[in-house]
């Protein structure tokens, strides 16, 4: 149960409360904790609170909130409305469910989410021919599960104005069969500019949508969560929804990293509408709504065989390009193999990175590769500042990675429930050797790097609790990368706080921070 706190909107004639008879799940010591308009007063074995409602929880054990720190809010909503495909085990299955919500819902584009061919037989991918079979002349669209990737049909492609003498985009690809025609499967870009042919919400079905994602990351516990793609769309029509949706009361605090196309590119909002829109938000949500930094993708995934590694995946065939430093390596490494696709030429992240860093602002960049990370830090450290920025993801890292990361002070994000979710994906696209070492959060503690935990949802369930048990117990992966349930807590609440940029404001239940409390059954075994 979560009570109190997040990004609901204050209700300034609510009575102080006071909570008794309960256990700090920190130290298991009986305490009190007084709260008022949804900020924490006091907290300890015993608080002042005359003139208080008292709310005597029973022995139970307190915990802050948690903060997920980087996921897709909007798309949380929109997918929660969309055809689900993980539980499919085959093409068929896949195939069936596709058929029924074209039965039950016939009209607009047939958009579904969570599709995986590493789940089915052989690892095939679906092809445009097969979603031909349900409908030629209705665009259908599969998106891949870690959403890099999607399967459309030829009415998607169509729409999209794809067609076989359609070269492939600067960071993507349409997948071609062995006699080079477009099979459907789309990596990366090409996958987003398919996508983005489809018809865009209107502000009210956003606004709908943030806040049926902040209703169900409240019931997993959450007050604070990070939108990290804001832009996807239309960013000021984006922008308004989450102040909207702020307005309304929302139920979780949103922090918004923005595309840095949206914002830097060529048709990006012109700077001085941007920093109104930016005041607009901060002005009228408060602390219920606000942009914390730029998002950038430096690399694709591991299931879709995209993401920016050194040597080859061990895959099936067509797991994707392989791909050459080009004469430009990262710093530490010579002229080596590395397979899958850089979003970006080197040169050109660099100059991403440059640009937000002087316009003020941490850059969040999507990392899973190590090769790919070698040049994010590389990136970061030409900033000057690199303690400033965040990598997100960061998978693979070598021993040297790691050193490095902590001499350059950046916070670290990763997301347990991924080892969960792709394990498949990766045993078959790394080998089990190198899979196994995925996620090293003892290393990377133990160097000393800011981490926090979080989703990524929608492509996993987003419960914290979830990404706890996998941090801790990492079956099936290599056992000396474990943490203990205490540092994964504090990587799910104060750690989430702090890589957002609001300090130690939730996650930590000290006076004057946000009093959003989980209110345990039983011990969460954290002494």
């Amino acid at each position: 149960m979560v009570v109190g706190g997040g990004g609901r909107r204050k209700d300034m004639t609510k009575p102080a409360t006071k909570f008794t008879n309960f256990r700090w799940a920190f130290d298991g010591e009986a305490q009190e904790l007084l709260v008022a308009d949804d900020r924490v007063v006091a907290r300890g074995v015993r608080v002042d609170g005359a003139g208080a409602q008292v709310s005597d929880l029973g022995g139970k054990w307190v915990l802050p909130g948690f903060v997920d720190a980087h996921c897709h809010i909007l798309p949380t909503g929109l997918d929660l409305r969309k055809l689900h495909l993980g539980k499919a085990t085959d093409h068929g299955e896949v195939l069936d469910l596709v058929r029924e919500r074209h039965r039950e819902q016939p009209d607009g584009w047939l958009m579904a989410v969570h599709y995986d061919q590493n789940r089915y037989p052989a690892g095939r991918h679906l092809t445009r021919d097969e979603l031909d079979s349900i409908s030629p002349s209705r665009p259908i669209l599969l998106r891949h599960a870690n959403g890099h990737a999607s399967v459309a049909n030829s009415a998607a492609l169509m729409a999209a104005g794809v067609d076989e003498s359609t070269p492939n985009p600067g960071g993507g690809e349409f997948v071609r069969d062995a006699s080079g025609r477009l099979s459907g499967v789309l990596l990366e870009d090409a996958h987003e500019l398919v996508t983005n042919a489809a018809p865009m919400p209107t502000l009210e079905e956003m606004v709908e949508a943030i806040l049926l994602a902040g209703e169900s990351m409240r019931g997993y516990g959450i007050l604070c969560a990070s939108d990290m793609m804001t832009g996807r769309f239309d960013l000021r029509q984006e922008l308004a929804a989450y102040r909207i949706a702020a307005e309304r009361g929302c139920q979780v605090a949103t922090r918004l990293y923005l595309q840095w196309k949206p914002v830097f590119g060529p048709r990006g909002v012109p700077e001085a509408e941007f920093a109104d829109l930016v005041r607009e938000l901060d002005s009228s949500a408060g602390a219920g709504s606000r942009v914390a930094g730029i998002k950038v993708f430096a690399d694709g995934a591991i299931g879709s065989a995209t993401a920016a590694i050194y040597g080859r995946y061990t895959g099936k065939p067509a797991n994707g390009p392989v791909i050459s430093t080009g004469g430009v390596a990262a710093s530490g490494s010579a002229s080596r193999e590395v397979s899958g696709q850089l979003i970006y030429r080197p040169e050109r992240l660099l100059e991403m990175v440059i640009r937000a860093h002087d316009a003020g602002w941490p850059v969040a960049i999507h990392t899973i590769g190590d090769y790919a990370t070698d040049l994010v830090m590389d990136a970061f450290a030409a900033t000057g500042e690199p303690s400033r920025h965040r990598i997100e993801h960061a998978m693979l890292l070598s021993d040297e990675q790691i050193s490095r990361m902590a001499s350059l002070g950046c916070s670290l994000t990763f997301q347990p429930e991924f080892l969960a979710r792709f394990g498949v994906s990766y045993r078959n696209q790394l080998g089990p050797d190198r899979a196994a070492r995925l996620i090293r959060t003892r290393s990377v503690l133990d160097a000393g790097i800011r981490l926090s935990f979080n989703s990524d949802r929608p492509i996993v369930s987003g419960d914290p609790w979830a990404g706890i048990d996998l941090a801790v117990n990492r079956e099936g992966y290599d056992p000396a990368e474990r943490c203990t349930r205490r540092e994964a807590v504090l990587a799910y609440t104060v750690e989430g706080s702090r890589v957002n940029g609001d300090g130690d404001y939730f996650g930590t239940l000290a006076p004057g921070t946000d009093a959003g409390i989980l209110v345990l059954d039983e011990d969460p075994g954290l002494v």
